[in-house]
């Protein structure tokens, strides 16, 4: 006894395998887009934070320096310093001179 078996169509023709080829490479460049994406979007967070901190630490350096300017200019460090370095003293009133 013989059985009618009928042949079954090839599914993989060029075709099919060319149209899947296509979806997988899609597929495949989008997942590496994807996570090349992520992995910039976390390097920018590094780079806003590092910003950041640098700019906290500049500025907590300038009120420093104003503090340190305002201490500079003030009187009495200014006639230290005058007479510690440059050896100055406050004229006597013979020494000076009005100009008319």
């Amino acid at each position: 006894m013989k059985f009618n078996r009928k042949s079954k169509p090839n599914i993989l023709t060029p075709r099919v395998i060319t149209v899947s080829f296509v979806f997988l490479s899609i597929f495949i460049v989008e997942f590496f887009l994807k996570t090349w994406c992520g992995v910039q979007r976390i390097q920018t967070g590094y780079e806003i934070t590092d910003a950041m901190n640098k700019q906290q630490n500049l500025m907590n350096m300038q009120k420093k320096l104003k503090i340190e300017l305002v201490h500079l200019l003030s009187p009495q460090v200014l006639m230290k310093i005058a007479k510690e370095k440059f050896k100055l003293a406050i004229p006597e009133p013979d020494q000076v001179i009005v100009i008319p």
